[in-house]
C-alpha cells in the first residue's frame, strides 16, 4: 500500500516487534484482509509512512535504535564466545577408545549395531573400512557423549570438526587396518552422523 508501512517494511527499515507496540499507536492507521490467509483471524495492519518517518526522527526512538544496536552486537560476540568455547573444550576433551578388539570382534559389533547407524532403515549391511570406522567411532570411543556437547546447529559446526578430526585420529593410530581411503572418507557428512 503506497504511503503506508507493514510490518514487514518496518522490519526491513530495522524495527522489532516489541519497537512496533512502543512507539506505534495501538490502533494502525489502515487494516486488510491477510490475502494468504484470509481465515487467519487479525487483518494485516499499516502505518502512514508520515507517521513511522516522524517517530523514526523522535529522541525516544534514536536512542532505542542505538540500544538494539549494541544488543545485537553484543549478541553476535555472545555467539562467537560460545563458538571458541566450544572448540576450545573440544580441543582439550580426552577421548577414549577401547583397545585390543579383533577385526572380527569389530565385525561382529559393526553388524549388530549396523555399523554405528542409528537414523532410519540402514538397508543391507556391507562390510567395509569405513562400516568398521563408524562402528569405533560409535561404540568403542567416548565421541557421542562429546558430540553432544557441541550438537548446536551452525554454532557447533567448527567444535564438531575439532571433535571427529580428533576422533579420526585417535581410531587411525589404535586401529590402523580400518583408515579409510580418499574415495571411503569423501562419502562421510555430518548429517549422517557417521
Amino acid at each position: 500500500m503506497n504511503g503506508y508501512c507493514g510490518q514487514r517494511d518496518l522490519k526491513a527499515r530495522g524495527w522489532t516487534a516489541t519497537a512496533i507496540k512502543k512507539f506505534l499507536p495501538e490502533r494502525p492507521d489502515a487494516t486488510r484482509p491477510n490475502p494468504i490467509y484470509p481465515n487467519a483471524g487479525a487483518p494485516m495492519r499499516f502505518w502512514a509512512t508520515s507517521r513511522v518517518e516522524e517517530v523514526e526522527q523522535s529522541k525516544e526512538f534514536l536512542r532505542w535504535r542505538a540500544k538494539s544496536a549494541e544488543r545485537r552486537q553484543a549478541a553476535r560476540r555472545g555467539v562467537q564466545r560460545r563458538v571458541t568455547n566450544m572448540v576450545q573444550r573440544m580441543k582439550e576433551a580426552e577421548i577414549t577408545i577401547v583397545r585390543g578388539w579383533s577385526d572380527g570382534q569389530i565385525r561382529e559389533l559393526a553388524s549388530r549395531t549396523h555399523g554405528g547407524n542409528y537414523m532410519g532403515d540402514p538397508g543391507p549391511f556391507r562390510w567395509s573400512n569405513r562400516t568398521a570406522r563408524n562402528c569405533i567411532r560409535h561404540n568403542l570411543t567416548n565421541y557421542e557423549d562429546l558430540w553432544a556437547l557441541c550438537n548446536r546447529g551452525e554454532t557447533g559446526d567448527e567444535a564438531y570438526e575439532v571433535l571427529r578430526t580428533r576422533v579420526d585420529s585417535l581410531i587411525d593410530e589404535t586401529y590402523p587396518q580400518f583408515r579409510c581411503t580418499g574415495e571411503e572418507k569423501h562419502g562421510q557428512v555430518r548429517s549422517q552422523m557417521g
